[in-house]
């Protein structure tokens, strides 16, 4: 499970990001010198960080890098932070997981059988592509917390 996670952070990292960066670059070169037409690049741009985002969610969550307050945390002994990790599991990320898997899975099969593609004239198609990255943003997450919730329970179980 961690395996799968840390693969789609690193394609995140290593491959969509810098294309990202590339494409706005692209973009703006092109609309400001080239007289290129930039719907496309600009809807390309804004999906590749869609999907950088939900790659890297459960990457961040896995290796303890995700927004929470500290200020409380830091006071709290090693056993206290592990039982608010299993309970952060089952009240947040489970539930959370859950819904955008469900909805996002039904969302992205609607534009599959649908064909829907962008508003806009010059706009990309294939929507369903962009929208697949919700359900599997959130199965990442799901196993990045049922590996954090093992290694919270393993600590729990030691007495450390």
């Amino acid at each position: 499970m961690q395996r799968i996670v840390i693969l789609f952070g690193h394609i995140a990292c290593f491959i969509l990001l810098p294309l990202q960066i590339l494409i706005a670059l692209f973009f703006i070169i092109g609309r400001q010198f080239l007289d290129i037409p930039s719907t496309q690049l600009q809807e390309l741009e804004w999906q590749l960080f869609t999907a950088c985002v939900f790659f890297l969610i459960g990457f961040a969550y896995l290796y303890d890098r995700h927004v929470r307050i500290d200020i409380f945390r830091e006071k709290f002994s090693p056993r206290k932070r592990a039982w608010i990790e299993l309970a952060g599991f089952f009240l947040a990320i489970l539930p959370v997981s859950a819904l955008f898997i469900w909805q996002g899975s039904m969302e992205t099969w609607t534009s599959f059988v649908w064909h829907e593609h962008s508003r806009a004239t010059l706009g990309l198609g294939y929507k369903w592509i962009i929208k697949a990255t919700v359900p599997l943003g959130a199965a990442f997450l799901l196993l990045a917390g049922i590996v954090v919730f093992k290694r919270n329970l393993k600590l729990l179980r030691s007495g450390n």
